[in-house]
């Protein structure tokens, strides 16, 4: 009913409650509300009003396509609805209402329904009498529309009308809000004196920590990106390169057309919201109270909100679900008010479902989602980014993490400054033992659950090469089923397709050598292997995919024996491939892998190239932080374990330039020991 008031070209609407405020008892709280016994709402606009004609043939008529038909479209605002049932709405609210309408320089028309004559089902609708009357203006002066809602369904208690009002004021920008068109709630004595007047955003709205900003063209590329900080407190202009912002396909193009968006984020913790409600003079609870009801990132079209996206408790974009897998880098959904500008001209194929109940689910909805995951991973990066930590420069060094929990430099300290206190250094000393044997004992743990996690994540290739294997051998067995069935048995035939039977079974077996050193065995098992080879089958793991995305692989013909445990030397490259492969996806031009092995000076050195984006500029550093991640759906881990496992064979990862492959490109360093 609002939407029709927006419609009307009023530049205000008015909600007015007309009733006797009372109070109830619930639990140990007393509730005040507004008895629902001879009170009424009043809406009230000064819109263009209706004449006759529209109200018998379109108002009154359900699912009708006046809005839609090019001589009633508004020459100043879009049409927000369309469905032609919004106005039935008001029986959900009472069983009466007067329509009373203007339009400039006429009369006034009232027509009054009642709307329980509409629910008797034996009743049909050209035996419902409808009451009207044309009578000389006595409510309206100029023109405008009121609607009367009386004999109300239900009692309007505060928390009720709180809901409301956070309803109302999203169902515009709160962001970007329309400055000509106001939403009043008049109450009546007796309620929370917050709850009446104009609808305006909280003050808590004007403070964000961070807010990106911009538009998608309808190429689907980034135009106008603004990003700011309350640290830096200022706004910096982002520049995508073309490698940057890709849809997941770069085969194809978006086909949702061009919309702008902002999204305003605040960090949550105690400090941040103290500091941010001493700001706005307010309180920590009405500051949080602020950011759960306009939690969420809505989507307006024509500046109209669609719902349901974006309302209170509602993630339809699992953010929530995102961040669990990730929680140091992804933001939750209560962190973020954003929004996503669409129109019906320029995003036709973002089409509302029957009922209302959001937008269909087609490619065009899909690349929206992608895009806001994007639009997202893009502030989560930069704000990941602010936060004081460690410089990495540009590698993993050789210091394994558990080598922190040493206690001997505490040991040496003891001998150098008090070399005669026997009892304290040799408590230290069993002190130390007692660590290390711990940490082996961790190791050991994280170890195991390293394996299993890298199985779990080959488990896709594994079940899809394994049932290529069986469905081959069952071929293969109902050929010999239908040769011995024959008169004359061909032994030739048959010995051959035994033949391939056991070729088969030999490649199975070898799929399974493959993932065996992944299983759940100790760890502190190295043994001498041949690194090439290893590598080799981290490939052929992954020759399905490799396959499907025309990924062209090559690894240096030679062969280095290190003695290192295999499954970790295979943890170490499969991570090194899934990131090449997934980037590589990004990417038009020739994909390629390559990988060179050399030795020198005492060292192993493992050079590991592709040919796609590359590292995005400015994250070099932080590319090998646990958790960061530039993959929209990233955890952020697989660099992190890629380090730590080579930092406990004295070895170190780098980040290089001029690698073979103009992509990203890696060099793995192993002192010769292993």
């Amino acid at each position: 009913m609002v939407k029709n008031s927006y419609d009307a070209d009023s530049p205000i609407v008015e909600i007015t409650f007309n009733g006797i405020v009372k109070e109830r008892q619930e639990g140990k709280k007393i509730k005040k509300y507004i008895d629902k016994t001879d009170a009424s709402i009043v809406i009230y606009d000064e819109g263009k009003g209706m004449d006759f004609h529209t109200i018998e043939t379109a108002w009154m008529e359900p699912a009708t396509n006046f809005k839609k038909k090019n001589e009633n479209q508004n020459t100043k605002r879009k049409f927000t609805g369309e469905k032609g049932i919004g106005r039935f709405a008001s029986a959900k609210l009472a069983s009466k209402l007067d329509l009373i309408t203007k339009q400039k320089d006429s009369d006034e028309i009232v027509v009054h329904f009642n709307w329980d004559d509409f629910s008797d089902e034996d009743n049909y609708l050209e035996n419902i009498s409808v009451n009207w009357e044309i009578r000389q203006s006595t409510e309206i002066k100029n023109s405008g529309t009121i609607l009367k809602l009386n004999n109300l369904n239900n009692d309007w208690e505060e928390e009720k009308i709180r809901e409301l009002r956070v309803t109302l004021s999203r169902l515009l920008n709160p962001i970007v809000p329309t400055e000509d068109f106001l939403i009043s709630v008049n109450l009546p004595d007796g309620l929370d004196e917050s709850l009446n007047g104009f609808i305006e955003r909280p003050e808590t709205l004007n403070k964000p920590d961070y807010y990106i900003k911009g538009s998608i063209s309808e190429n689907g590329r980034p135009e106008n990106f603004q990003f700011f900080s309350r640290n830096k407190g200022k706004e910096e202009s982002i520049d995508f390169l073309d490698k940057d912002f890709l849809l997941k396909d770069p085969q194809r193009h978006s086909i949702a057309g061009k919309f702008s968006f902002e999204f305003r984020i605040w960090n949550r913790d105690l400090d941040s919201i103290k500091r941010l409600s001493k700001e706005i003079n307010s309180t920590t609870k009405n500051v949080k109270q602020d950011l759960d009801d306009l939690a969420g990132i809505s989507i307006y079209r024509d500046f109209f909100r669609v719902f349901p996206y974006g309302q209170k408790h509602d993630d339809w974009l699992r953010v929530d679900m995102r961040r669990v897998n990730n929680p140091t880098l992804r933001l939750s959904n209560n962190q973020i008010i954003g929004y996503i500008s669409i129109s019906s001209d320029g995003n036709p194929l973002l089409k509302d479902q029957s009922n209302r109940e959001g937008i269909v689910d087609g490619q065009a909805f899909k690349d929206v989602r992608e895009f806001i995951f994007m639009i997202l991973n893009e502030i989560e990066q930069r704000r990941f980014q602010e936060r004081p930590r460690k410089n990495q420069k540009q590698s993993i060094s050789g210091e394994s993490l558990f080598e922190k929990f040493s206690l001997r430099s505490i040991s040496n300290l003891v001998k150098e400054k008090a070399p005669d206190q026997k009892e304290i250094l040799e408590a230290v000393e069993r002190k130390d033992v007692e660590i290390n044997e711990s940490v082996a004992k961790v190791q050991e743990v994280i170890s195991r659950y390293r394996r299993l996690t890298s199985l779990g994540q080959l488990i896709d290739a594994i079940v899809h090469d394994g049932n290529n294997y069986l469905n081959k051998i069952d071929l293969q067995s109902n050929l010999i089923t239908k040769s011995l069935r024959k008169p004359v048995t061909d032994k030739v035939e048959i010995k051959n397709l035994v033949d391939n039977i056991q070729g088969l079974r030999k490649d199975f077996a070898q799929l399974f050598r493959r993932i065996e050193p992944f299983g759940g065995r100790q760890r502190g098992r190295p043994k001498k292997i041949i690194v090439e080879d290893v590598i080799k089958n981290q490939f052929l793991l992954y020759h399905t995919e490799l396959s499907r995305l025309n990924i062209y692989y090559d690894i240096s013909d030679t062969k280095h024996i290190v003695t290192i445990d295999e499954a970790e030397l295979g943890i170490i490259f499969m991570n090194l491939i899934q990131n090449s492969i997934y980037w590589l996806e990004n990417v038009m031009n020739e994909r390629k892998i390559a990988v060179e092995v050399s030795k020198s000076d005492e060292k192993l050195t493992v050079i590991f190239s592709d040919s796609g984006p590359g590292i995005k500029l400015g994250t070099e550093e932080d590319i090998f932080e646990p958790y960061f991640s530039t993959k929209p759906d990233g955890i952020g881990l697989g660099l992190a374990i890629v380090g730590e496992l080579i930092s406990e064979y004295n070895g170190e990862l780098m980040l290089i330039n001029n690698g073979i492959l103009d992509g990203a490109t890696f060099k793995i360093t192993f002192s010769y020991r292993v």
